[in-house]
Formats: C-alpha cells, sequence, structure tokens
C-alpha cells in the first residue's frame, strides 16, 4: 500500500550529474529530495531521510531515525558495507547491475591489444618524433591461441569471455557459484583451484568483487606461478592484487605487462611504483564512465524509487553479509 506521508529521500552524491535532483522533483513532485553532495552534510541529511542516494558512512547512518533503504548508484557495494552498523542493521542496500557492463568488457579488449602490440612504446616515441620499426620486431604477441584467465564471472567476467572468444583464445575462470557458464567459458572452477587459473593464464583478468576471499589473493606466491611474459589486468578491484608482488614481477620482466583501472588506494599515491613502469597502462577507475551507464544508473533509481514510494518490494537488493 502506497505512504500518505510525504517521503524524503536523500541525494547524497553528484555521482550521476547534478541536474540529476530537478529531474527527480519534476517526476515525483509528492517526495522531498534533500540534495547533500558533500559527506560533511551527510549526517544532517539524513536523521530523517527515508531514503538515501550514495554511499552513507557509518557515522551518517548512525545519525538516520528513519531510514528505510540505501541505493548505491553503481554495483559496488563496498564501500558502504565497509561500515559494520550498516551491515548489521536490516536497512536494504540495492545497486545498478549490468550498467557499467558493455564499457568495462570493452575495455579490457583495449588493454590486451595495448599491452602485446605496445602501444605505450609507441606513444613514446610519437612523443619523442622516433620511428623505429625493428625495435618492434618479434615483440608484438598475437592473443590467438592465448589462455584468458578470468577471475570473477560475474557480468564483468562475462562480457570479457564473450568478447575474447572472437580473438581465439581458450578462456577459464574462478567462481565460487556462477548461474550459468557462458559457452564462452571453457571451464569454471571454484576459488579452491586459483592456483591453476593462475599458471595456465597468460592473461589474468581480475573481475571479482573483493571480499574477505579475495582481498590479496593474487599475492606474489601467485603471481610467481603464472607464465613468464604473462599479463595481469585489474578490472573490479584494486585491494585483490598485492601491488608490491606485482611490481617486482614488472620490474624483473616475470610479467610483461599489466593494466589497472582499478588500485588498493584511490587516488594512487605520487609514490607509487605503477606510476614509471613502462610496461603498465593506468586509467583512474574510469572504464566505464560512458553517457549511456549515467543514464542506465539513473533510470535504474528511478525505477526503483516508483517501487519504494508504491510501497512495493525493491529490485537488485544487495547481500550485504556476502558484500554484494
Amino acid at each position: 500500500m502506497a505512504r500518505t506521508e510525504q517521503l524524503k529521500v536523500v541525494i547524497g552524491t553528484d555521482h550521476v550529474g547534478t541536474h540529476y535532483a530537478d529531474e527527480l522533483r519534476d517526476s515525483f513532485p509528492e517526495i522531498e529530495f534533500v540534495v547533500a553532495y558533500d559527506p560533511a552534510d551527510h549526517v544532517n541529511a539524513i536523521r530523517d531521510a527515508d531514503a538515501f542516494f550514495g554511499w552513507p558512512s557509518g557515522d551518517a547512518f548512525a545519525a538516520a531515525q528513519n531510514l528505510k533503504w540505501i541505493a548505491c548508484p553503481g554495483m559496488g557495494i563496498d564501500r558502504i558495507v565497509a561500515y559494520q552498523n550498516i551491515v548489521d542493521s536490516d536497512v536494504p542496500i540495492t545497486n545498478a547491475p549490468g550498467t557499467h557492463v558493455t564499457s568495462m568488457g570493452d575495455h579490457v579488449i583495449g588493454a590486451m591489444v595495448g599491452l602485446t602490440h605496445r602501444f605505450q612504446e609507441a606513444f613514446v616515441d610519437r612523443q619523442n618524433k622516433t620511428w623505429d620499426t625493428p625495435k618492434y620486431a618479434s615483440r608484438i604477441t598475437e592473443l590467438t591461441g592465448t589462455t584468458v584467465g578470468i577471475f570473477g564471472l560475474g557480468a564483468i567476467g562475462r562480457a570479457v569471455a564473450d568478447r575474447v572468444a572472437a580473438f581465439g583464445t581458450t578462456t577459464l575462470a574462478i567462481d565460487p557459484g556462477p548461474s550459468e557458464v557462458p559457452v564462452s567459458v571453457r571451464e569454471c572452477w571454484d576459488l579452491d583451484r586459483l592456483d591453476d587459473l593462475c599458471r595456465l593464464s597468460n592473461f589474468l583478468v581480475i573481475a571479482a568483487p573483493v571480499l574477505d576471499t579475495t582481498r590479496n589473493s593474487i599475492d606474489a606466491r601467485r603471481i610467481a606461478l603464472m607464465p613468464e611474459g604473462s599479463y595481469v589486468i585489474v578490472i573490479s578491484r584494486g585491494q585483490i592484487v598485492d601491488e608490491d608482488a606485482l611490481c617486482d614481477a614488472l620490474e624483473s620482466g616475470h610479467l610483461a605487462g599489466a593494466a589497472l583501472d582499478a588500485t588498493a588506494v584511490e587516488p594512487l599515491p605520487e609514490d607509487s611504483r605503477l606510476w614509471t613502469l613502462p610496461n603498465v597502462i593506468l586509467t583512474p577507475h574510469s572504464s566505464a564512465l560512458t553517457p549511456e551507464l549515467y543514464e542506465m544508473r539513473r533510470q535504474a533509481f528511478r525505477a526503483n524509487l516508483r517501487r519504494f514510494a508504491a510501497g512495493q518490494p525493491l529490485e537488485n537488493v544487495c547481500n550485504k553479509t556476502a558484500g554484494f
């Protein structure tokens, strides 16, 4: 049954655009929308709010007296469930799955081609106006015939698997319980076979969420298991990879290259070796940021807000304990 009293919804981020709150006011005139983009304002804004769109802190959540819903604008809820008081509560968290998948799948393919075709070196040559064809002789790698290991066969991992299949690769995956394994993946194993995935992968794609079972799981020992001259691509969360061990392997030549769209600490600290290694592609957690993504995230929240206002069950409710 729909509510009769006015709902109050806090828009706690400008992630999907500063115009979004006005659009919501036009679409839902019966709802009070409070804009609080600055995290310092969250505590006051959330006190009597019914719903919060954004990433509330534990302190902000503790101030909430009437909160019934946290709407994460994106997919990953790790920033929210980092606070135990939120996890322990009965307030549901929803996310916006699928909105990021297309672009992130494309990004991984771009990184694979960029690394194997030495685009980083070619960019430096262009800056220096250097035309040195012999330097690249026998240093370009074909994707056909290689093995791609995907750590995390969720929506992003599946998008990567579907795309790399066109290059004639063999794709293996690790996932504790995918609902179905796409035909583009030859085998999908449980987490206890992560060592095997590392041993076999010419490209190791990190597409898993950061959980207690995945954090720092790609450490020095597992990186050493990877074939000489292989590559690591981090597309989901940087905390899954030991970055010091990764840099050591890149400097020694054991790994031929790496591409990271996510790092353990963001922004990446100035003293990180990742900034200066020539065989690294770095992007600032930007792989998904297309106009289509933002529009889909706006629509996802709008659709759930209609359900919330009507007293209907929310969609895309996350498992707070599991972390996704």
